[in-house]
């Protein structure tokens, strides 16, 4: 069994019919006979017995997928899908988002040495942390600041 599959077209429905409820594997399926006013025609497999997709006289966007079965040619019908993804656009990062990361860290390692009751201190001691990774500035040590290097 070769498939082959074929471009998106658009069509204009010029029949459909219902043919019979098939089983398979992926469970009960409907097949339906659809003809389109260019003369081309093919099977559709619908889950409900009331397909929706395809109504006679409208346009309607199809993939279509040949199958060879027992020694005749299948067009394989179904809606064309616009699916487009979505929903999970990544984020855009800020110009200066390893700087965040840095100071981020500087204010962790700060309030590891103060603590966190002396906010001023730690931003200051933070302030020089990042200063020294950003800016190759090394802090010195002062009364205020109390650096241990």
């Amino acid at each position: 069994m070769e498939l082959i599959k074929l471009n998106k077209m658009n069509k204009i429905v010029k029949s459909v019919n219902y043919v019979k409820p098939i089983s398979s594997q992926w469970g009960e399926f409907h097949k339906w006979n659809l003809e389109f006013e260019d003369g081309f025609s093919g099977e559709y497999l619908s889950k409900s017995e009331q397909q929706n997709k395809f109504i006679v006289g409208q346009s309607v966007d199809i993939e279509v997928t040949k199958r060879e079965y027992n020694g005749e040619t299948i067009n394989k019908i179904k809606p064309a899908s616009n699916f487009q993804g979505g929903g999970n656009k990544p984020q855009l990062k800020a110009d200066n988002v390893q700087e965040l990361i840095v100071k981020q860290n500087a204010l962790t390692n700060a309030c590891n040495i103060v603590g966190v009751d002396d906010v001023p201190k730690i931003l200051e001691i933070a302030d020089a942390f990042k200063e020294w990774v950003l800016n190759d500035v090394k802090p010195q040590k002062t009364k205020s600041n109390d650096l241990p290097f």
